[in-house]
């Protein structure tokens, strides 16, 4: 008589320590690397060179992050401003400065994290409080900024002469 409850409830905990384990990202830790410090499946990645803007120390996640908004704001593909071939083709060369474009991102990035810094101390608010400048601001997926045309002055109303053109 007492079986089936206690059957019953210990089933119920079985079900809901299931479901709780199936929700709950898995922290295991890895196994110890063997072979010198290489990881599963090959050698470490080595590490980034010829940073120069960016901290030498970034996280190869928040690097590619970046690239890829580089990539979009843009519209331009990674062969843009590096020696690059193909993904993990040998050939590939990310530190070398042989392209134009790079050395213009880099000035790049560094005027926007000036006019970011001197905008926020001027106006008094932090960083995290008003909107960035960034590539996207003015490159709005063209590698090369495409200046829209002023618009047309205004039509004056009927009988009117139109009105003078500004001074220059």
């Amino acid at each position: 008589m007492h079986f089936r409850p206690v059957a019953m409830a210990l089933s119920m905990f079985v079900f809901v320590a299931a479901i709780a384990g199936a929700q709950t990202p898995q922290t295991q830790t890895p196994p110890a690397p063997t072979g010198g410090g290489q990881r599963a499946g090959g050698a470490a990645p080595a590490p980034f060179r010829n940073l120069q803007v960016l901290p030498k120390d970034i996280p190869r996640p928040e690097l590619t992050a970046i690239m890829q908004g580089f990539n979009a704001a843009l519209g331009v593909q990674c062969a843009y401003c590096h020696q690059f071939v193909g993904p993990g083709n040998p050939g590939n060369d990310m530190a070398s400065d042989d392209k134009t474009p790079k050395l213009v991102a880099r000035v790049m990035m560094q005027m926007t994290g000036e006019i970011n810094s001197r905008l926020a101390a001027n106006i008094k608010k932090s960083a995290d409080q008003i909107t960035r400048v960034s590539c996207a601001t003015c490159h709005r997926g063209a590698a090369i900024p495409v200046v829209p045309p002023a618009p047309a002055p205004a039509a004056a109303p009927a009988g009117q002469a139109p009105p003078a053109p500004p001074a220059r």
